[in-house]
Parts: structure tokens; sequence; C-alpha cells
């Protein structure tokens, strides 16, 4: 039946949903300054599946966001969905919280000289991000690039150039370039892991239960060098 739990802890927003055949049947989330992902990604999972009226035992697979984004963010839902899948005996799928965000975005595939770049906070002028076409293909390798002028003028042969999501909020008043347009009302969901899992599934690309890690790109740090 392919039912699909899946999982996005990567950014402020702590989203599940419960799907089937690459439809959503029930969808919890929460967005907090806060961070509370440790404190409500249970409470969601089990909201969940009473309000679907579904056993979990019923689930054929679990999906979690590999990353990168909040480095604990991404261990609780890792942590969570490698629960799952050791408990139930169920393949176990990862998916970019970048390809995750750029699966929800309405873009013009008629736009072919346009370059989308989904945004997740990285601290300071840093950002999780790659550049996207119109028809959602990548244009870019993944990275944590500062975002400055000189960021954007590799990309002067573009038309239009997209910032979105929520890491894109902190650069909305710091250039003045007619064709960059900033959108951070983009929230990044589970809805957007629902159909590449769903493909996932089955073609059977599952992860390794035991040895798979969230994928951070870059280095936690506590404090300052020593």
């Amino acid at each position: 039946m392919a039912l699909i739990l899946n999982i996005e802890t990567a950014t402020k927003t702590c989203s599940v949903n419960l799907a089937r055949k690459g439809l959503v049947l029930e969808i919890r989330e929460i967005t907090s300054e806060n961070y509370i992902h440790g404190e409500k990604l249970h409470l969601l999972i089990n909201k969940l599946f009473e309000s679907a009226k579904i056993p979990m035992s019923n689930l054929d697979a679990v999906a979690v966001s590999s990353g990168p984004g909040s480095f604990t963010g991404l261990r609780i839902g890792v942590s969570a969905a490698k629960g799952i899948a050791f408990a139930l005996e169920i393949p176990l799928i990862s998916m970019g919280a970048i390809d995750t965000m750029i699966q929800q975005y309405l873009l013009n595939p008629d736009n072919s000289k346009t370059i989308y770049f989904p945004m997740i906070d990285a601290r300071r002028e840093e950002v999780y991000t790659m550049g996207f076409d119109a028809n959602k293909k990548p244009l870019t390798e993944i990275d944590c690039p500062v975002i400055n002028e000189q960021f954007l003028r590799k990309y002067d042969n573009y038309n239009k150039i997209y910032f979105v999501g929520g890491g894109a909020s902190k650069f909305k008043n710091k250039f003045n370039i007619k064709k960059l347009f900033i959108d951070d009302s983009l929230l990044n969901s589970s809805i957007g892991m629902v159909m590449e899992t769903y493909r996932k599934f089955k073609t059977k690309e599952f992860e390794d239960v035991s040895y798979f890690n969230p994928f951070y790109l870059k280095d936690f740090k506590t404090g300052p060098k020593k």
C-alpha cells in the first residue's frame, strides 16, 4: 500500500505527514523560533496516527530529512525515524532539505533565464542552498556560501534570481538589485517530501538504518577555536 511517514525537522518547522502512494492523508506541523522539535516531534507523530485512525504498525516505510539545516533538529528527526524503522523493521528513506523546499515552490517552467535558490539559515551571512532552474533541475552543487555581491555576480547571465525560504529573510534589505526577488514565505514542510519519497520507495532507494546519519554540510561548533 506504500504508507509512508514523512518527517521534516531541518528548520524551525517541525512537520510530519502520512502519505499513501504519493497522496497526503494527514499532516501535522508547528513552527517556532525556539526549535521545539525535541518537545513536539513525538507528540505530532502520535496525533497524526490518532487523527488518521491508522496504527503505526501499518507503515511500509519511514522517511526523514537528511539535511543540511539545524544540527539539533536533524539529530532529533533522524533518531526518531531510525527508531521507528528499527522497531517496525521497515525501510528508511532520506531526502535532502533543499530538495524538499524546491518541490513545494511554484515555478514558471517557461522562464528558462531564472535561477531559484531555496535557502536555510546557516548563521551570519551564510545559508545552505543550491540553484535550480524553472523545471526544478539542479544547476549548482549544494553549498554553504556567504551571500554577497560577489556571489550574485556569478549569475549575471540570468534575467531573474530568486532567494526563497526562511533563510532568505535576512537579505531582504541588503541588496538593491532589480532582478533579485526575495520570498521568505516558504516554510520547509514535509509536504515537499511526499512524491520523492514515494518514488524512492518504489525503486527501493533505502538507507542503512544502522549507519545513516544527517548531512550537516559544515562542522558543528560549540565555541571559538582555540
